[in-house]
């Protein structure tokens, strides 16, 4: 740092000397201790440092704001602010605002939000476009740190909607079979339905994802922020959202494109879409109202879709905690709906490997029971699971034990469970141990003619020992996913 400092004071090489100064402040290693002999440099000499700032070269004045930011001292940000203001290069105001984000500039907001309202009134050209979105990022980048977005009612439940739900491909049928309200067609990873019912759609438990659709079904690549503006996306926000304009939003692509691509083409078209629509829209990824969905098409478009972050899915309020193995609820659904033709009201129902709880919990709600019972070692999921319980308003017993040494004074009607596979504390051997186990288990802990419900990751493994028992009957099952090779068995015992 003294080397780079020396050559910055003599007028060698500042503006290199000043991008690798900025390096070193920005190495994990290096960073702390370069940052605490620089500020002790600005403390002797204030004027120097503050004085790169009015540079006659553009690029010093760009370097010497990102390695001043990097500061974060009061004199610093107001050193910067006047040079943003005064500077003329427009390459070189992003990096001033880039630095700011390193200071306290909070008490300037208003000024760089009217800042901004002008930047998103100003003509494009193809001069200033590129120079014009990279001010309007970093600007908008810096007020998003301050400025969060007033959380908005969602208004739109009574609202007959254009939607598409995505759920598991080869049992959209168990999904669609619900919906009364609508017309519903068929899709790859779902169903779209025109005209459809909110609030019984967002009473249906087996979709994963509600993504509203607008008056357009592509957008290209290379005119998407254009498209985009110019179609009923901001009628559809009005319509579901109290309040007007702007609205924040995030872009979600899911493309062929590899990391790098997306990332350049999502930038710029949030870049473009807060201008087309003259700051309508304001890009922001960690407070937002909607995300923009675009999937990639076979035709190199997208299809543009919209996921709102206030609508309110109360579906499975009650899976307050998780842990890493927990199963998604909507797939709990899914297997308690293949499964409800064997199930039988009232039923006495144990899940030996039950985690927090979630599938329990779905089996009850597609068929009531009796009785929930569930078992598992790991301590924290059935703290979890209990305190699910107690949200859900379901009576259901927790134990924290291992299935093969659990007992209970009367034997169950049914066993529904989520097998462990193998993973970094468990081998094949012990994933073949526990299905042995499942069933070995069953005249002890079921009556006869009960179910066995089994989500398997190890398909295998349960058939040997479906086989090896000649009081188990396998009566039916559902491949889940081809992608995971999980299966859903339903197994009757037979006693």
């Amino acid at each position: 740092m003294y080397n780079l400092y020396e050559k910055i004071k003599n007028g060698e090489d500042v503006r290199q000397s000043l991008s690798i100064m900025r390096g070193l402040l920005r190495d994990k290693k290096e960073g702390p201790a370069a940052g605490l002999w620089l500020d002790e440099k600005f403390e002797e000499e204030p004027e120097f440092w503050l004085s790169l700032l009015k540079s006659e070269d553009p690029k010093i004045r760009k370097n010497a704001a990102l390695v001043l930011g990097l500061l974060g001292r009061d004199e610093c940000r107001d050193a910067l602010l006047a040079a943003y203001e005064k500077e003329e290069q427009r390459f070189v105001k992003s990096a001033y605002l880039l630095a700011l984000q390193g200071c306290d500039c909070e008490e300037q907001l208003p000024f760089l939000k009217e800042r901004r309202r002008i930047l998103l009134g100003e003509k494009r050209t193809a001069e200033n476009d590129k120079h014009l979105r990279e001010e309007l990022e970093a600007l908008n980048g810096l007020i998003s740190e301050y400025a969060t977005a007033k959380k908005r009612r969602f208004t739109g439940k009574n609202e007959l909607s254009d939607v598409i739900l995505t759920t598991w491909k080869d049992y959209r049928d168990l999904t669609a079979r619900q919906i009364t309200c609508g017309e519903v067609t068929m899709m790859g990873s779902g169903m779209r339905v025109k005209d459809g019912d909110l609030r019984e759609l967002l009473s249906i438990r087996t979709w994963r994802e509600l993504l509203f659709c607008l008056d357009i079904d592509e957008v290209s690549r290379e005119n998407a922020a254009k498209e985009l503006a110019e179609s009923n996306l901001r009628e559809v926000l009005k319509r579901y959202y109290e309040g007007g304009a702007p609205w924040q939003f995030r872009i979600e692509c899911r493309s062929k494109m590899n990391l790098e691509e997306r990332s350049r083409f999502t930038k710029k078209l949030a870049d473009g879409l807060m201008l087309e629509t003259g700051g309508n829209m304001l890009n922001d990824t960690s407070d937002y109202e909607v995300e923009l969905r675009l999937n990639e098409k076979k035709s190199g478009g997208f299809l543009p879709l919209l996921k709102f972050s206030g609508l309110p899915d109360r579906r499975f309020a009650y899976r307050k905690h998780s842990v890493a193995a927990s199963m998604q609820p909507a797939l709990a659904a899914v297997l308690a709906e293949l499964a409800k033709p064997y199930m039988k009201e009232n039923a006495r129902v144990l899940d030996p490997f039950c985690g927090v709880g979630t599938l329990l919990f779905e089996r009850n709600y597609a068929v009531h029971a009796d009785t929930l019972y569930g078992t598992d070692i790991f301590g924290p999921a059935i703290k979890a699971a209990r305190e699910n319980a107690a949200t859900a308003g379901i009576p259901a017993h927790f134990i924290n034990k291992d299935m093969r040494d659990f007992s209970h004074e009367y034997k169950f009607d049914e066993i529904i469970t989520d097998m462990p596979g193998e993973g970094k504390n468990r081998t094949a051997h012990d994933v073949d141990c526990l299905y042995r186990a499942l069933f070995e288990r069953a005249e002890a802990l079921l009556r006869p003619g009960s179910m066995i419900f089994v989500y398997a990751h190890d398909r295998g493994y349960a058939k040997r020992w479906i086989r090896e028992n000649k009081e188990l009957k396998l009566e039916k099952e559902w491949r889940i996913s081809e992608k995971e090779d999980t299966w859903y068995l339903a197994v009757r015992y037979e006693g």
